[in-house]
């Protein structure tokens, strides 16, 4: 369970994220974004951190910047140039 624990952080950054990126619709209808291309990208950030930490916590926090990277460019690579 502490284990588990320690990495809810990670699931409530994604939760937010994900939530955050599909209210874009409401700035323009063109930005509409999928659960499956958000997993796709989360899974591209949980791949492109290295497991090699022993402390969950500090894995847990790598996985929180990764993804928040990840999708930052995502979304941004597909902003109107008026919306960046």
């Amino acid at each position: 369970n502490a284990s588990r624990e320690a990495y809810r952080p990670v699931a409530q950054e994604g939760s937010m994220l994900f939530f955050i990126i599909i209210e874009l619709c409401l700035i323009e209808h063109m930005y509409q974004y999928s659960l499956d291309a958000f997993v796709s990208f989360l899974l591209k950030a949980v791949n492109r951190t290295h497991a090699t930490v022993d402390d969950v916590e500090q894995r847990a926090w790598q996985l929180v910047e990764a993804i928040r990277l990840t999708v930052y460019q995502w979304v941004t690579r597909g902003l109107f140039e008026r919306h960046k």
